[in-house]
């Protein structure tokens, strides 16, 4: 009896990924799935134009991996950007939106781990909505937020569950609201630096671990508005 033997082999190539998107033009959609945590990957999305979307809140753009640099801007009105960073270390996010009435919804860390990354997310116009969840899976730790919002009726919502987050903000422009949540049981960190008239800050911190500490640093040049600052150990 002649006995055949098979030998299956995968090769896992680890190399840098490029892809770079410029749309010009409205009512355009992409949609990417990238799985199997890429090392090193770069990806430059550009759109131009009303009615554009990078994923949606019902298929987002899905990003799994280490070392990624994924820079994606939009300029025009009704833009859509959906996107899930799902977990992976030392990651470079920048999120540009530049006209009005558009939306940003991110998820970072919502599986894993995303130590060592940092996120940039930039709105310029007005009636534009952002919201932001970092740290949804139990194991994610760290990671620094930069936001910067120019305009006016912008509204900023960002929770964040993560240990040792530090988010840095800065408003310029009038009527925005802004609603953050942190909790967990390690260090949280808020800076802001609020210029414009009739801004609402809503800023709870919940510090669960005893010894640790939460930070809200505010500089404000405002007229009218509210600012509440809520700092507790459980039940914020």
């Amino acid at each position: 009896m002649q006995v055949i033997k098979y030998c299956l082999v995968y090769f896992v190539f680890l190399y840098s990924l490029a892809y770079a998107v410029s749309v010009s033009g409205a009512n355009n959609s992409i949609y990417i799935t990238q799985s199997g945590g890429s090392t090193a990957l770069t990806m430059n999305i550009d759109q131009i134009g009303n009615s554009n979307v990078v994923g949606t809140t019902g298929a987002r753009v899905s990003l799994t991996g280490t070392t990624m640099t994924v820079d994606i801007d939009q300029i025009g009105d009704s833009n859509v950007i959906a996107a899930t960073v799902a977990q992976g270390n030392s990651n470079s996010f920048t999120l540009s939106s530049t006209g009005d009435s558009n939306t940003q919804t991110l998820a970072l860390g919502a599986t894993g781990d995303v130590a060592g990354s940092d996120f940039d997310f930039a709105a310029t116009g007005d009636s534009n909505v952002l919201t932001y969840t970092q740290g949804a899976a139990a194991t994610a730790t760290s990671g620094n937020t930069d936001i910067v919002i120019a305009g006016t009726s912008n509204n900023l919502n960002l929770v964040t569950e993560v240990v040792g987050a530090t988010n840095n903000w800065d408003v310029d422009g009038d009527s925005n609201d802004i609603d953050t949540t942190q909790t967990g049981n390690a260090n949280h960190s808020i800076t802001a630096d609020i210029t414009g008239n009739t801004n609402n800050i809503d800023i709870d911190q919940t510090n669960s671990g005893g010894s640790t500490s939460g930070i809200v640093d505010i500089i404000g040049i405002t007229t009218g508005g509210l600012i509440d600052i809520d700092q507790c150990s459980s039940g914020c």
